[in-house]
């Protein structure tokens, strides 16, 4: 008997056998399975490829206390156009700063007022599959919609057939990509007679005629204004940064506030897929529990004095949520926010377009991530600083100091 043969095979696959059995659990290819009719990919807590460095390299930066030449409101989004030139929208000054690559102004967009080109505190902008740019206004809703010259170029009103009929309707963000406008929203009504409000969040497709063209969410909920309301954190939770679009045109939303679980939709409003990964909700600290508590007591103001609220003790799964060019999806969850591993600023969760957790993303820059904000546009990364402090100033909310916070300032990277 020869035995030659096996020995070499043996020699040759021991050593790729024990490099299987070494290998993480976690770190295993996705699953895939079906339930009721839609594929879903389940992960585990440790990606494919492990951890990589993101290495930002300081381009230019504006505003702050030495900046005189340039004021800054509060900054929500950062837009690159196809000439390279980076947009800023300033939702306190209600208008987008035009800057080109290396960090010269160029123009403003828009302004305050109800006239042509004009608008009051917008949320979020978008480029328009015509080209224009948009600036989302959130209440009453509309997208105004602006030449890159600056000059009026009309609005854009979602139709939304009788369901606003004596009520009201709020646009809280808007992406667009691959010819797909998707608009995040609340239609707003009441019934006096039972003193009973409701809201219902929506995620939708629209054409540029503002026809609707796809329903992706629709998550209605009922206030009734009596004795035992209270305002409760979890009925207005939805997926504001928890969404965009890929360049495909499809549709990814983390829907439950408490499962790490990103809807993948087609165009048309068909669900695709479901990509999931292993996580652990993590639960808020006292400070971070303080900061909602104002953000929830600002919002109260609305209602009748003394209307009790009711904040959550877990943060939500998700906080941020993006899709790159190449179509991998990137993920910042709430642990990596609010407790980032050290030496990072955060980092994310990478996935492929078909779901699996293939890497993470650890980015090092300066600031404080529960205090600033990173945004993405094109291939150049941006610092926002205080962001978050802006925001609950922005909500009439209280801070925890005393003292006046520094001006906003924007701090442009490239990835090394």
């Amino acid at each position: 008997m020869n035995t030659l043969k096996p020995l070499r095979f043996a020699r040759w696959w021991l050593p790729v056998l024990l490099c299987i059995l070494l290998l993480p659990a976690g770190a295993r290819a996705a699953q895939e399975t079906t339930a009721d009719g839609v594929l879903h990919v389940r992960n585990g807590d440790t990606p494919r490829d492990g951890l990589q460095d993101m290495n930002l390299e300081e381009l230019w930066r504006i505003g702050g206390e030495d900046d005189e030449d340039v004021l800054l409101g509060v900054i929500s989004r950062v837009l690159i156009a196809p000439d390279g030139d980076i947009y800023l929208l300033d939702g306190q000054l209600s208008q987008a700063q035009v800057f080109s690559p290396d960090g010269e102004f160029i123009r403003t967009l828009g302004r305050q007022g109800d006239g042509p080109g004009e608008i009051t505190r917008p949320g979020d902008m978008v480029f328009m599959p015509d080209g224009t740019l948009g600036l989302v206004q959130i209440f009453p809703g509309k997208i105004v919609k602006l030449n890159l010259d600056g000059t009026p170029a009309g609005e854009f009103k979602p139709d939304l057939g009788d369901a606003t009929e004596g009520g009201f309707l709020a646009l809280v963000n808007c992406r667009g990509a691959g010819g797909n406008l998707v608009l995040g929203g609340i239609q707003i009504s009441m019934d006096q007679s039972t003193m009973t409000q409701t809201r219902n969040f929506f995620l939708r497709g629209y054409d540029l005629q503002g026809q609707q063209t796809a329903s992706y969410i629709e998550r209605p909920v009922t206030w009734k204004f009596n004795k035992d309301f209270k305002f409760r954190e979890l009925d207005s939770d939805f997926i504001w940064w928890r969404m965009d679009v890929a360049p495909d045109g499809k549709v990814i939303a983390c829907i439950p506030r408490y499962q790490y679980a990103l809807s993948v939709f087609n165009p048309d409003g068909t669900l695709d897929r479901v990509i999931d990964r292993k996580y652990e909700s993590w639960t808020r600290t006292e400070e971070v529990r303080k900061r909602f508590q104002s953000i929830m007591e600002a919002q109260a103001a609305q209602f009748p004095p003394g209307t009790p609220t009711e904040i959550e003790d877990r943060e939500q799964d998700v906080e941020d949520l993006r899709v790159a060019p190449d179509g991998n999806i990137w993920v910042l969850p709430s642990r990596q926010m609010f407790e980032p591993q050290p030496g990072y600023f955060a980092v994310y969760d990478v996935f492929s377009p078909e779901g699996e957790f293939v890497r993470q993303v650890g980015v090092k820059c300066e600031g404080d991530p529960a205090a600033d904000r990173l945004m993405f546009a094109g291939d150049r990364v941006f610092l926002i600083t205080g962001f978050w402090d802006a925001v609950l100033n922005a909500n009439s909310a209280s801070t925890d100091e005393d003292e006046e916070a520094e001006p906003m300032s924007v701090v442009c990277y490239r990835v090394k």
